[in-house]
Order: structure tokens, then C-alpha cells, then sequence
């Protein structure tokens, strides 16, 4: 109730007054309506009945049971009751004998309960039998409880006939009718006055684009403290009027009412405003399309409408006179209104809002077209599958829901409507708090991998590798916050998952899931920057773009560190992780301990071969890419080489692979040099320095040539003569050439010899037989006829 305000010499100190008790009035009855509901109101506790006390020597009735009719005492019978009570002996003897009477009536329960029990047979279909009569004495009971609630509804039909027919309410109904209309019109005409003076401004911020939510916020707060402006004016005038005219008590808390009602509309209608926008697209903090946001409007308003002036009119008709049964009644008609209004909106938009959930609500956005693309690349196949099933359904969950809530409500079920409020309350917060959160990680993610040119171009590789490792962070990230948001959820609906973490067997599994989580990240990163450095190193480039060429040693070991680095990350991440399992990695050290001693004298020529191969590789005898005689008939280019074996390929193709075991000397053709040898071959009849000039002129023109000039890395060294053959003489010649060029150097050279030297008419000896004839006349014959061919 509120007190009517005692006149004051100024009106509108009156009239603030007034507005500050109706607000605070307000307050109270929201706080009512959400905290105990309308069971405070609707059943209101019952005197308790007064027992009448026991006559001397007599029995305490049991508690609980019916009470008992007795005559009035007389005054012997209280003069006798005062008489045990005072006696010692008296007073011990009743107490033994009602401990007696309620040791036999338990006694007797129990024989009941036992009887019962055993006229029953003891199988699994009486079993169910009972639990099926037990549930279905409790829906009955629920039913009828139902039926009650609402059975004081014709006690507000005849509330309404009692108002008719009365004069004195009929002139009170006047009297509201009057001050309502007053209040409603100039506060009407005010409002709009103050909204039409403040229209400008209002469009202003609605025409304002602004792109990002938090710049949003402000805008919105400024557009809902302009549209305050009439509300409080409304206020005024309402409450002005209300001083003025000084109605009678119930008509001015009705009128109260009324206005309350109307102001707490308006405010919540600005509220809901500032999240859908319905005008102002640019500005809405929902994400939907205005036609979306016209119809959430449009349903808000009704609901809140509904329930609001539903309530306050009940409040104000309870003053009025109405009955207290018929205004519980009347509640929770109100309930069943807001209820099938609810289940309404859901079925009509059961649709869009299902094809939202098949798109990608979770991730802060239900396109269903990048959903379609993300399908056709095979992501989340499991959570999409769950979300299709979820939204074929999520309507007849809603439904049950909005069912359930209202049980809660008509029945008045202790401390049900609190648990569902808490509950759901605590998982609309948790599920918009994990998307915002899931959205902001997506945001993180996009820009922190976006790195600037300079890091991007010196580890090119390292800014392409953790493009790779997006998506598997984004959905560890995206799983994490998820099931903290389940977590959260659950414990609002008093599941104690709070209690579930804190255990021992909670924080035992917690600390290894992070201290594992940790570990994998922590080998990934290590093992994506040592590979991204060693790739940098082996592919980079100088200033011009040029590739830098690193040596043969340097482009065999690294690759092989690189693998023993993966090896040993490997086998650290697998024992920690067992470790952090609970398994004993003891035995397994002492057994990989054996094993290995066991291969290392089982095995000695394995051991052979990587001993020997850890010699050649650091000595730098053998790289990939060189051209090596290993011996026993094995050579050719070095394609791998392993910790183990060296793998050379021939030049008819064939395949060589050689334990460093076999490998007894190494021949390298190709060492950081090479040289082309000529042995040029010339008739004993040619001058030498004739010769020596013709190939030292030859080898200033190839060093001339652009095709073989940057493979010859000195002028042609003629050694002269270096020896007397059968038919010829040898001249020693030489180029140095870059590793492996030496041969197409050496075709080049012997092919512009041999026309230099039919050019300036230089022979070139060849392999011939000379016959010499004998001197007697049968050999001179017989060369004769060899001669002539016959």
C-alpha cells in the first residue's frame, strides 16, 4: 500500500514526492514478483488453531493428527492439572506415560508399514507397479492442486458484478476513469511535445554510422536518454495532476498503478530499443535484419505490455476490493496469457531460427552460406551434424520449457520459480558471454597472425606454418570456452561443477589436461621455429633476390639435426605425457635402457655404421649432391645420405645404397672444385709450341663464352709434354672448373679442339697397322698382290 501524501503548501515538492514513493512502490512490487512470486499474496497463512490443553493424567495428542474437541475445562479439572505439574512423582509418571503412548504409536506405524510391505509381492513388476501408482497419485494431486487455483475465478465475475451494481463503486470508477484520462491526455500531450522537440536530435544519432560495437554503446545510451525525456515528463504531469486534484486513497493507488505500469513499459520498450534498433540499423547491437528486428520489437512490446499493465491492473483491482483468492487467480490466468503468447512466438519463428542454428550460432555467426563453404571444405562435420539435430527440435524443447516454468508458477512450487530463474538466467549470461568471447578469439587470431612485412619476409615459412595450425587453435579455443560456458551453466542449475573441479580427482585431471596442453604447444612452437630457422637459412636469399648457396655440409647435416631434434621432442612430450597420466616411466627407462644395450652388442655393425657415418658427415668428406668413388665398384651422385647408409646414383641410373661400414675410402670428384683434364695426342711430325698455341687461343674463347664462362674458374693451365705414346705425342692441359662442370667443360673443348685442329691442319694420330715386307721374293709378292687387293 501507499500512503497518501499530506498537502503541502508546494505542489510540485508535493507531486516529486509522490513520484519518488511510486517508484520506490515499483521497485517493491517487481522485487515481490521476482523474488517469492504471487504465493505470498495468493496464500496467505492461516491462524494456527488453538489446541486445548490436556487434562490431568491425560495424553498429549500426537503431532500432526487432527485436534481434538473437548468441553470446556472446569476448575477442578485445571485445579488437578496444576496439582500433577507441581507434584514430583505426579509429573515424572505422565511423562513415562507419554513416552510409552509414542513408543506404541511408532510401534504400531511400523507394524502397519511392515504389513503393507509384505502383502505385496516382492518381484520386479509389483516394483513397477507401486512406482507407477505412486506417480500417478502425485499428477493427480498436481491436477486438482490446478484445478483449485483457478477455482476462485468466479469470485472475480462476481467482484465485477458487485462494481456494477454498486453506486459507491460506480461513482469510484468514475473518479478513476476521470483521473486516468486527465493524467493519460496532458501526460500525452506533453510527451509528444518534449519527443517532437527532441526529434532532431534522435534521427542525428540514428543517421550516424558507426562500425564497431563498443563505439555503438554510447551512441545508444545518448538516443535512450532523449527518449527518457517524455517518459519523465510523463512522470511529472501524472503526478501534478495526482497533487492537484487530491482523489480519495483507492482511486489515487489505482491511478498509481496505472501509471507505474505505463512508465515501466515505456522504459522497458527503451531497453529493448537499444538492442534491436528497429530505426536505426546502423546502430543495433543484434545482429538481424530489419525486418527481424521490426518483429522482435513488435513481440516485445506485446509481451512486455501484457505482463506488465496485467499485473499493476490486478494489484490495482485487489485494492479495489477484489477477493484474495480471485487475485491469485487472476495472476495466474495472467501466467497462462504470457505462456501461450510465448509458445506462439516460438512456432512462427521456428524456421528462422532453425536455419540460424544449421549455420554457425556458437561461432557469433549463423551465415548459412559460409556455412555451406566451410562444409564443402570438411570442417566441424560432428558439430554441424549436432546442430542440424538441434534445431529440427529446438522449438519442442522451448515449448516444454515455457510448459514447465508455467507449472512452476500455478503451482507454486516452493523455490521452483527462483531455480528456473537463476538457472536460466546464469545460462543466457554464460552462453552470451562464451560468444562474445569465441567472437573476440576470432578477431585475436585474424590479427595476430596478419604480421608485418618485415617478420613475414624474414621467416617466410614460420608466417605460412601458422596460417596452418589456425583452425586447430581457433577450435581448442573455441572447445575451452564452450565447456567453462557448460560448466557455468550446469552449476546455475545446481549441478556443483565448481565443487567437481576443486576435489582431488578434479584437480588432478585439470592440472594434467593444462600441464599436457602446455607441453604439446610448447614442442609445436619449438619444433615450427627450429625447422622454420633451418629452412630460412638453407633457402635464403641476398639482396637481389639472388639464392644463397650454402655448402654441401651444411645442407646434409641440418635436415639430419632437424630429424634428431623431432626424435628427441618426441620421445620427451610421450614420457612426460604418460607421466602426467600416472603411469611409472621408470620401468620404461630401464627397459629402453636394456634394449639398447641389448641392440648396441647385438647390432655392432648397425653400430659400425653410424659411428663411421658420424666421422665422414662431421669431416665433411661426403654431401649430398656430390659426385664420390666409395670403392667395390660404387660411384656415382650422392642423392641421401642417413645416419646409417649413403645413397649414389650412376649414370645409367642405378641405385647404390652403401653401409658406412662398406665404405673403406672415399673418392670426391666433386670437392669444393673440379678440374677438365685434356691429354691432347698429336703425330710426332707436329711442332709443340704450334700445338700449345692452338689450345691456349681455344681457351681464351670459351672463357669468353657466356654459356661456360661462369663455370671456368681459371684460364688453361698447359703443362707442355708429358709424354712420348707409341704414335703420338701427349700434351697436358687443364681447367678449373666449379664442382661438377668439369665434364661439359670437357665435351665443349674436345669438340672446338678437333675443328681447330682440321683448321690449321694439325694431325691427329689414330691407331694403324703398317706392313714391311721381307727381302726375299715371295714376300715381295705376296705385298705386292695385298697391295693391288687381290
Amino acid at each position: 500500500m501507499i500512503r497518501s501524501a499530506t498537502p503541502a503548501a508546494n505542489p510540485v515538492a508535493r507531486a516529486w514526492r509522490l513520484f519518488l514513493s511510486g517508484g520506490l512502490a515499483v521497485l517493491l512490487l517487481a522485487a515481490l514478483l521476482a523474488g517469492t512470486g504471487p504465493s505470498a499474496l495468493a496464500a496467505s497463512p492461516a491462524p494456527a488453531a488453538a489446541v486445548p490443553a490436556p487434562a490431568a493424567g491425560g495424553a498429549v495428542p500426537a503431532a500432526g493428527a487432527a485436534p481434538v474437541v473437548v468441553d470446556e475445562a472446569t476448575v477442578q479439572q485445571l485445579e488437578a492439572l496444576v496439582g500433577t505439574l507441581e507434584n514430583q512423582d505426579a509429573r515424572t509418571q505422565l511423562v513415562t506415560q507419554l513416552r510409552n503412548l509414542i513408543t506404541a504409536q511408532r510401534g504400531l506405524a511400523e507394524a502397519k508399514e511392515s504389513e503393507g510391505e509384505s502383502a505385496l509381492p516382492q518381484t520386479i513388476g509389483a516394483h513397477a507397479l507401486a512406482f507407477l501408482a505412486a506417480r500417478m497419485d502425485v499428477v493427480s494431486r498436481q491436477i486438482v492442486q490446478v484445478g483449485n487455483v483457478f477455482a476462485d475465478l468466479p469470485g472475480a465475475l462476481s467482484w465485477v458484478q458487485r462494481q456494477v451494481e454498486d453506486d459507491t463503486a460506480r461513482d469510484r470508477w468514475v473518479q478513476i476513469g476521470i483521473q486516468l484520462a486527465m493524467i493519460l491526455g496532458v501526460g500525452a500531450l506533453v510527451a509528444g511535445g518534449v519527443e517532437w522537440l527532441l526529434r532532431r536530435p534522435r534521427q542525428a544519432l540514428a543517421a550516424r554510422h558507426v562500425g564497431s560495437a563498443l563505439l555503438r554503446i554510447p551512441m545508444l545510451l545518448g538516443r535512450a536518454v532523449l527518449e527518457l525525456a517524455p517518459i519523465v515528463a510523463f512522470i511529472v504531469v501524472a503526478y501534478t495532476v495526482l497533487s492537484v486534484t487530491e482523489p480519495a486513497p483507492r482511486v489515487r493507488l489505482v491511478a498509481l498503478a496505472v501509471v507505474n505500469a505505463t512508465v515501466i513499459t515505456q522504459a522497458l520498450l527503451i531497453v529493448v530499443r537499444m538492442l534491436f534498433a528497429p530505426e536505426a540499423g546502423n546502430l543495433r547491437l543484434v545482429q538481424t535484419s530489419d525486418v527481424g528486428a521490426q518483429r522482435c520489437y513488435v513481440w516485445s512490446r506485446r509481451l512486455i505490455a501484457v505482463a506488465v499493465y496485467g499485473y499493476f491492473l490486478a494489484e490495482g483491482a485487489y485494492v479495489l476490493g477484489l477477493p484474495l483468492g480471485a487475485y491469485g487467480a487472476l495472476l495466474k490466468l495472467l501466467g497462462v496469457v504470457i505462456a501461450g503468447m510465448m509458445i506462439a512466438l516460438i512456432l512462427q519463428n521456428r524456421v528462422g531460427v532453425a536455419d540460424w542454428m544449421r549455420g554457425n550460432p556458437l561461432s557469433g555467426d549463423g551465415d548459412p552460406l559460409a556455412t555451406a563453404r566451410r562444409e564443402a571444405e570438411g570442417q566441424g562435420a560432428v558439430l554441424r551434424t549436432a546442430r542440424r539435430r538441434f534445431a529440427e527440435i529446438w522449438h519442442v524443447l522451448a515449448i516444454l520449457y515455457v510448459v514447465v516454468t508455467l507449472g512452476v508458477w500455478v503451482l507454486n512450487v516452493y523455490g521452483g520459480f527462483e531455480y528456473l530463474a537463476r538457472g536460466t538466467a546464469v545460462t543466457v549470461l554464460a552462453v552470451m558471454v562464451a560468444r562474445l568471447l569465441v567472437g573476440g578469439l576470432n578477431r585475436a587470431l585474424r590479427r595476430g597472425l596478419t604480421m608485418n612485412r618485415e617478420l613475414a619476409g624474414n621467416l617466410p615459412q614460420l608466417h605460412i606454418r601458422a596460417f596452418h595450425y589456425l583452425p586447430i587453435v581457433q577450435r581448442i579455443g573455441k572447445a575451452i570456452i564452450w565447456l567453462v560456458a557448460l560448466g557455468v551453466a550446469l552449476n546455475g542449475w545446481g549441478i556443483d561443477t565448481l565443487g567437481l573441479v576443486e576435489s582431488a580427482a578434479g584437480r588432478r585431471i585439470v592440472g594434467s589436461v593444462i600441464s599436457i596442453g602446455l607441453l604439446l604447444a610448447g614442442a609445436i612452437v619449438a619444433w615450427e621455429v627450429v625447422s622454420a630457422l633451418i629452412e630460412h637459412f638453407l633457402t635464403s636469399t641476398d639482396r637481389n633476390g639472388a639464392r644463397i648457396e650454402r655448402s654441401a655440409r651444411m645442407r646434409t647435416l641440418l635436415p639430419l639435426l632437424r630429424n634428431a631434434f623431432l626424435i628427441l621432442l618426441v620421445t620427451m612430450v610421450s614420457l612426460i605425457t604418460l607421466s602426467e597420466l600416472g603411469v611409472n616411466i621408470a620401468p620404461l627407462l630401464a627397459g629402453a635402457g636394456v634394449v639398447g644395450l641389448a641392440i648396441g652388442f647385438g647390432s655392432q655393425t648397425l653400430v659400425k655404421d653410424i659411428i663411421t657415418g658420424l666421422f665422414i658427415l662431421f669431416e665433411d668428406s661426403i654431401s649430398v649432391g656430390d659426385v664420390v668413388d666409395v670403392g667395390g665398384g660404387h660411384s656415382g651422385v650422392c642423392e641421401a645420405i642417413s645416419i646409417r647408409s649413403i645413397r649414389l646414383r650412376d649414370a645409367a641410373g642405378a641405385v647404390h645404397s652403401i653401409p658406412f661400414s662398406s665404405v673403406t675410402t672415399v673418392k670426391n670428384l666433386t670437392k669444393d672444385y673440379s678440374f677438365a683434364v685434356f691429354n691432347v695426342s698429336v703425330a710426332y711430325h707436329e711442332d709443340p709450341d704450334h700445338v700449345i698455341d692452338a689450345l691456349v687461343e681455344l681457351g681464351k674463347e670459351m672463357e669468353g663464352d657466356p654459356e661456360f664462362a661462369p663455370d671456368i674458374l681459371a684460364p688453361l693451365e698447359v703443362m707442355g709434354v708429358d709424354k712420348f705414346a707409341d704414335s703420338a705425342i701427349v700434351i697436358l692441359a687443364r681447367f678449373k672448373t666449379r664442382p661438377i662442370k668439369q665434364w661439359g667443360v670437357q665435351r665443349a673443348f674436345n669438340k672446338r679442339m678437333k675443328k681447330r685442329f682440321d683448321e690449321l691442319g694439325i694431325e691427329i694420330p689414330f691407331p694403324h697397322m703398317q706392313v714391311v715386307a721381307g727381302h726375299r721374293a715371295q714376300d715381295r709378292a705376296l705385298a705386292e698382290a695385298l697391295s693391288q687387293g687381290s
